[in-house]
């Protein structure tokens, strides 16, 4: 976010998470492109998603209250997103691992029937690319790996040797 858009936003920002905060998460999900056209050159800008997620006493949400898009910076997507929050509310900024992006831009593509083509075809990339980064995320932080267990079974399958450690 740009440093006109913290100032105008400021106020309505928490720097860090607090009880009664709403979640948003603001990121770039459609790259500036040139395509032709009908043998026009056609450039469109940066294109962000916004998703803002309310406060809940009974632990995170999963599915945003409000999905917005903005361009061509991310601070039209904010501006756009706390149309969205109510005025006394604070939002506190999310990062990309700490709520579902892929999961909001599928909430875009079915929900807003403004879209254009090259608009939806851009999110159900970036949703692509939500899922591989998740599947990225998941093989490298999660294993049913036990060093116990595989000491264990080498020993009963008679590949352990005399290793006596484990």
């Amino acid at each position: 976010m740009g440093s006109s858009g913290a100032a105008r936003f400021a106020r309505r920002l928490a720097a860090r998470f607090e009880p009664g905060c709403w979640t948003g998460l603001v990121i770039r999900a459609m790259p500036a492109t040139e395509r032709e056209i009908d043998g026009a050159i056609v450039r469109t800008p940066d294109h962000f998603l916004g998703a803002a997620w309310a406060p809940s006493d009974g632990g995170p949400a999963r599915w945003p209250d409000a999905v917005v898009i903005g361009s061509p910076t991310a601070d039209n997507a904010l501006a756009e997103l706390l149309r969205h929050v109510p005025a006394e509310a604070r939002l506190y900024l999310a990062g990309a691992d700490d709520v579902d992006a892929g999961l909001a831009a599928e909430i875009l593509l079915a929900a807003d029937r403004n879209l254009e083509s090259y608009q939806r075809e851009a999110l159900a990339a970036f949703v692509d690319a939500q899922r591989l980064r998740t599947r990225a995320a998941i093989a490298q932080r999660y294993t049913d790996r036990d060093a116990g267990f595989e000491r264990f079974r080498a020993r009963v399958l008679g590949q352990g040797g005399n290793d006596e450690r484990g």
